[in-house]
Formats: C-alpha cells, structure tokens, sequence
C-alpha cells in the first residue's frame, strides 16, 4: 500500500517541525532539524532557511511495516499559498496542525476549506500545549464549531498499545451510520475497537469523521500516539495493472537548471524511457527525500516522483489517460511591475520570469510591448521579497519590484450577442456567441446550441478551446474577463479556405464585439479577515471596516480582553492595514487576512477613469471583423458589424 499525506497548517503552528518529528521516529534523517536552527530537512532552500519559513513544497518517503508513505511538507504563509493548492491534488490524506495557543487562524480556515473542495479526508492535530495558554479542549471545542460537529476527539480513545479506553458515544454515533450492528454490539457491551475499526476507515475516507488529537511538536509529545493512529486508520489503493495515469502538481529547476516535473502515478507504471507525447520522453525518474533523491528505472501506482525530459508539462496536467486539468481555486489579488536596469535586455528578464511562472503558474508573466514593461501577479508583499531574492540567487539579476497594485477583472451584467468575422483572401470563420453572466468565482464557461450540420464538431471544438484557454480583456480597464458563460450559437466554415486559426481570430473578435456593446461590471477582489484587538478599541476599528467599504460579523469577545472581529473587505483599500492596526494598537492587535473572492467593485468609476483604457485603441485586443469582396480584404468596425455577418442572413 501507499500513501501520499501532507502536512498543512496557518504560519508558525510548529508544521515542519511536526513534519520532522515523523521522519525522524522513521530513521529518514539522524537528527531533528529546527526551523530556527535552519537544519530542517525540509526547509533546505537558503531564502527559506533565512527567512525561517516554508516557501516551497517538499517531500520524504519511507516505509513503516509494509507499506510506503510520502509525506509532503506544504507552505503556511499566505503569500505562498498557491504552492500549497497545488499539493492536494495528489493528496490521499492531510493532516492539519493548529496552534493551540493562538487557535483558528485566517490561513487555517482557507485550508480547511480547500481540503472540503478537494475532498481530503484529514486528521487534525492540536500543538504547541507546552504553551502556558494553550488549551486543547478549547482549539477543540472551537473547530468543532466553525468546521465540522464530525472532528471528534481521539486523545483518549486510541492508546500507544492501539486498545481502547473509552468508546465514546459520538463515535458510536457516526460510525454505526455505516453499520447498524455496531450499534446493538455497543448496547450489548460486548463491542471493542477493533470491531471499530473497518467503519472508522470508511468514515474517515468518506470525511464523515476526522479525528483530532494534540502534543507538541518541538518536544514529541504525542506525535508517535498520533502517526500510531495514522497509519491504523488510513488506507488507498491504485490499479497498478492499468494503463500508465498521472497527475502534475509541481514544476521545479534544480541547481543544474535541470526541469523536474513532480507528479503521483495514479495508476499503471512509468519506466525511464517511456514516451509521454510525441516529442517528450522520460529521462529519469527519482524519489526525493527533501533535497536529496535516488533515482529508479520505474515507478508504480501511488508513487510520487520527480521526472526529467519533460518540456511541456504543466502543474494541474493530466497525463496518460487522464486528459483534463485541476483548476486552482486560490488567486493572486495583487500585481506588481518588474522593475531592472536598462542594461539588461528584456528578452533575457522575460526569460527568467517564465521559468518562475512555469514553477508557479499562478504569477502570470505579462509583457506590455506598448508601454514595454513586465508585469506579474502576486499574492503579497512577502512573496515579493522572496522572488527578488530567488532571482538574484538563481540567476544573478537584481530585479525590484513597483508598489503591488490590485488585480482587477470585469464580467457582465446581462446577456449580450457578439460576433465575428474574420475572411482575408484564403481564409473564412464566423461565430455568434451569446456572453451570459455566470456565477461569481466560476471563471469562463462553455456551451455549444449550434447543430453539428451547421458546422461540425471539429470546428465547435476549436472554438470552445479558444473560449476556454485564452485570457480575453475586458473594455472597461482591460482586465481579465471572468465569470461569464459563452454560447456558441452559430458559425459558418468554408469547406476549402477555413483554417483552425480562422476560428480564433474570429472567437476573440466575437467575444470582444459582445463586450464593446454589453453592459460591462468592474470586479475587485475581497479579502476575509479576523481581527483581534483590546477591547477598548473594537469601536474604532468597527469604523474603520466600514470606512474601507467592509463588512463584519457580530464581535466576540475571547474572554482575555479581546475582541474578535471577522468579515470581508476589498483588498483595495484594506492591503496596508495591518501598519495601521499596529500603529494604533502598539503592537497589541493581530491581523490575519485571506484572499476569499471577487465581486462588485465599490468604487468602479474611480478606477475607470485611473486606468484610462481605450478599448478601441488596443491593437492586439480587436473587436472589429474582417470581411471580403471580390478578392479584396476590408475591416468593418465592431459598430456596423452585424450589417455584414453571414450568420444573420
């Protein structure tokens, strides 16, 4: 059997330290490593052991009886929060850390979200109670409330020896669901835990239970009862005899500049040599344990391994026979301009910037040839820091970065009718697309209405490609349009002239001809936040949440003279908030804020008219067609358009 778990938690809940603990009781490494000491064997990136955080996602395998685990340590700061997205995809469990003194924190709840959207069954485990203010039934009282009634204390249920000491009543009451019999064995009296134990698995697996216990990390306290529990209660499975399957979900250069593609095996077996596509054959397979790794000549069906010789692998990819692609949920709210010296061409900084994007995706590298800047997103001022400093150590280019600004994106408001045309001499492609407004946060679908007669389904594939892969700018501030369904209602091809690349000039004209006419909303992103402050100041910062267009949730006081405040606030006018709370807190305040999504823009004007994008005049963004007559060529701006299209005859 093998099991892929990771190890997630907010910043400082003791997760890599957790993270040691295991491979050392495993004889993975000799000596515990310390975060502060900055021997962590998972932490051995230098920016990482400087800063005393983890920045990247790494791993370890073992074995424990017989059977092969990997553990793969995750990122708790928020800026580097993508990194961490990416690991579940090839998650079988998780285990999340909670500081016991400081409790549900921001990060923390954007995790157990993820794990719900992921469907990670996961077991929680409560830290730091060497902590005078630590408290485990109170962080277990707390996660009860705000995640799940299911997270269940095993402290006491499940022993060093793996006996029984107490069978529970709510244990008996989530796990007879799956086994009335287990039910009238516990009325009898003649139950144990081993009878338990098969419907334990199923409603862990199933999270229908999560199992929380506590310790402290630093010290070992109670790691090993913990991973004892661990390894009873868990269990996968994948077909090694079926066709080679795979999932991507990291991209790394070694220090040779060497392409590492990171993927699980989900089913079949890979060899070194075996060819991925056409072009692409493996070179080499290893296994990792932190920045040490053998190689093999295969690996099987739950493996996780790193591969060389392949160029064009994405994170999220499927491989083999999986064809799709996970999409991630987490989004950068903030963009910056890379800034370097003249001297430096720009190829050579594009470059470099596209090997970073290659290992996050989520920076998305723009080149503005107009005004001849690069652009990336981020997710704060932290990963900023970490990037210059990466890129200096990496590749010997000073690069600094203008002040982040946010990342806007635009959407609908009502459905709308675009089209377009696109026919210079030899070609031909037209569509009508209805652009209707979606769901917030669902991003840009696709549906076809438009009969395999009209125009066949080759053709009606390319176009839902072309809808679905590009990134189309919107007219109000030329962000990203987003949040938006795009109907293919018609499309003509020639059955002589009409090329693949017809039909994307004439998607991005259609789609930017819906948009010149529609009624346009500006969207901006939002963060969540939890605010802890003295109570005396809670009236205060009260005002300023609603000064900053915010909303909030009743306070709470903790009982300690603070108050809990919680909500939602634009990132705009909240980014630097946390100078200010410190300010006038003196130091006494905690702020801890997640990107959570985007909506309506509370001051749309204001930011159309700082942006001042001309939709018509951006070349490379046309929303004009392109018609022929008599062997002639002639563009028809977006206005009279419809006058000239076929579809509407």
């Amino acid at each position: 059997m093998k099991i892929t778990f990771g190890i997630l938690a907010h910043v400082d809940a003791g997760k890599t330290t957790f993270s040691e603990q295991i491979l050392y009781k495993e004889h993975v490494i000799r000596t515990l490593g310390r975060v502060d000491s900055k021997n962590a064997c998972m932490d051995h990136d230098d920016i990482e052991r400087a800063r005393g955080i983890t920045i990247y996602s790494d791993m370890a395998s073992f074995t424990h009886g017989d059977h092969t685990y990997y553990l793969v340590d995750t990122p708790g700061h928020t800026d580097f929060s993508a990194e961490m997205e990416r690991t579940l995809e090839v998650m079988d469990y998780a285990i999340l850390v909670i500081n016991g003194a400081d409790g549900i924190q921001g990060h923390t709840e954007t995790i157990w979200k993820l794990l719900d959207r992921y469907k990670i069954p996961a077991f929680l485990f409560i830290n730091k109670l060497d902590i005078v203010s630590a408290s485990y039934e109170r962080i277990l009282s707390e996660v009860q409330e705000r995640f799940s009634k299911d997270i269940l204390d095993f402290q006491g249920i499940y022993l060093e020896n793996g006996n029984e000491d107490t069978i529970t009543d709510e244990l008996i009451d989530i796990v007879s669901e799956w086994n009335e019999e287990l039910l009238d064995k516990w009325l009898e009296g003649t139950i144990t835990f081993e009878d338990l134990k098969p419907a334990i698995i199923s409603q862990i697996k199933n999270r229908r239970l999560f199992p929380c216990f506590g310790g402290c990390s630093l010290t070992g306290e109670g790691v090993e009862k913990f991973m004892r529990a661990f390894y009873s209660m868990t269990e996968a499975s994948y077909p090694v005899s079926a066709p080679f399957s795979g999932r991507v979900f990291k991209i790394r250069y070694d220090g040779q500049r060497e392409r590492m593609t990171y993927l699980k095996i989900l089913s079949g077996v890979l060899h070194v040599r075996d060819s991925l596509s056409e072009v692409e054959k493996v070179r080499q397979i290893r296994i990792f344990q932190g920045e040490r790794f053998a190689t093999v000549q295969e690996a099987s069906a739950g493996d996780v391994v790193a591969v060389t010789g392949l160029r064009n692998t994405k994170a999220g990819q499927g491989l083999g026979e999986i064809h799709d692609a996970v999409v991630p949920t987490l989004h950068p709210a903030l963009q910056a301009k890379v800034l370097y010296s003249p001297e430096i061409p720009d190829r050579t900084v594009l470059q470099i910037l596209h090997i970073l994007e290659e290992e996050d995706p989520a920076l998305s590298v723009v080149w503005e040839e107009p005004l001849r800047q690069l652009k990336m997103n981020i997710m704060g001022k932290i990963q900023l820091e970490v990037l210059k400093q990466a890129i200096w150590n990496r590749f010997q280019i000073s690069v600094s970065f203008g002040q982040p600004e946010v990342v806007y994106k635009e959407t609908v408001a009502e459905p709308v009718m675009g089209y377009g045309h696109f026919e210079p001499l030899r070609h031909y492609a037209e569509v009508a697309l209805r652009i209707e407004p979606g769901k917030r946060g669902d991003g840009i679908s696709f549906e076809s209405r438009c009969h395999v007669d009209r125009l066949g389904i080759n053709f009606q594939n390319l176009i839902r490609n072309h809808v679905i892969e590009a990134v189309h700018k919107g007219v109000l501030t030329g962000s990203e349009l987003t949040d938006v369904k795009v109907v293919l209602v018609d499309g003509i091809s020639h059955i002589k002239h009409t090329e693949g690349g017809d039909f994307r000039e004439a998607v991005y004209r259609a789609i930017r001809q819906g948009l010149m006419k529609a009624r346009n909303l500006l969207l901006e992103p939002f963060y969540s936040f939890t605010i802890s402050v003295p109570d005396s100041l809670t009236g205060r910062v009260l005002n300023d949440i609603a000064k900053y267009s915010g909303r909030f949730v009743a306070p709470v006081p903790d009982g300690s003279g603070k108050t809990v405040i919680m909500g939602e606030v634009p990132v705009a006018s909240f980014m630097n908030y946390g100078e200010e709370l410190m300010v006038m807190s003196g130091g006494k305040g905690g702020l801890s804020m997640e990107f959570s999504h985007y909506d309506i823009c509370h001051n749309e004007n204001e930011v159309i008219a700082y942006y001042q994008y001309n939709p018509d005049g951006d070349t490379a963004n046309p929303s004009c067609s392109v018609f022929c007559h008599k062997g002639t060529s002639f563009v028809v701006n977006w206005e009279q358009a419809e006058d000239y299209m076929h579809t509407l005859r």
